[in-house]
């Protein structure tokens, strides 16, 4: 059935493959260009933190850059995909963008006065645990996010050594639940309880899973199926384009 409507829209398919083509040569050309842009926006959109009005867009950009970057490893070694492939090479640089937003999210509620008074100082005196959700699993996000961003270079990888490093880089799980349960109690925790708001981590969590197991055993037929069509279709497709390039191809 897919492969079937894979084959009724194969121009669609064409058309990927050169939209593919056209993305992931331009990355190999100026892979080291783009590292230093995705760096220099990093850092430079620390000052926005002077900006408190933006601080929710912020937060917002962090929520997606770290599900992009959970998303992408496994879904690189399901497709195999050679964009993937080349977006994973750049994901040191998109976790140092990711904390810089989330830092920018999270400081600007303590450097506004009116956010501060409304939203931080009522519990400075508290119990800790009688904190609102939404202000305990932010400041826990945050609070992951530092050491992830303050070792994502290469000093800290070689002090730490290649296992440790990766172990403490695995906080990211614990991230990805810590966020999902600040927004969570963000949509919800104010004004009651929605089913929708409910379902909607929970359906991300569980996607997450799949995908990792996906990726470490494909037991769908289906998608076996169209990922070995796709890669044959592709192959045809680079075996006609080069064809079409020789000097002695000659134009029908």
């Amino acid at each position: 059935m897919l492969i079937t409507l894979l084959k009724f829209f194969d121009p669609l398919v064409v058309f990927c493959f050169q939209l593919h083509d056209f993305v992931s040569n331009f990355i190999a050309k100026n892979f080291l260009l783009i590292k230093r842009i995705l760096l220099s926006i990093a850092f430079l959109s620390l000052f926005w933190v002077l900006f408190p009005a933006m601080r929710r867009d912020f937060g917002k950009y962090a929520e997606m850059m770290l599900l992009g970057i959970l998303f992408l490893s496994p879904l690189s070694k399901i497709f195999r995909i050679r964009l993937l492939s080349q977006l994973m090479g750049l994901r040191r640089e998109f976790g140092i963008l990711m904390g810089c937003f989330a830092l920018v999210h999270g400081v600007s509620y303590f450097i506004d006065p009116t956010s501060f008074a409304l939203d931080i100082a009522p519990y400075l005196n508290a119990d800790f645990f009688s904190m609102h959700p939404l202000f305990y699993f932010g400041i826990l996000s945050l609070l992951l996010v530092l050491p992830l961003l303050l070792t994502s270079n290469n000093f800290s990888l070689r002090a730490l050594g290649g296992k440790r490093w990766k172990m403490l880089h695995r906080i990211v799980y614990i991230l990805l639940l810590t966020v999902l349960l600040h927004i969570f109690f963000i949509k919800n925790g104010r004004r009651g309880y929605d089913l929708l708001e409910i379902t909607q981590p929970l359906l991300i969590v569980f996607g997450y899973i799949l995908l990792k197991v996906l990726a470490w055993k494909n037991f769908l037929p289906f998608l076996r199926d169209a990922i070995i069509y796709v890669s044959a279709r592709y192959d045809r497709y680079v075996a006609v384009k080069k064809e079409s390039t020789r000097p002695d191809a000659v134009s029908l």
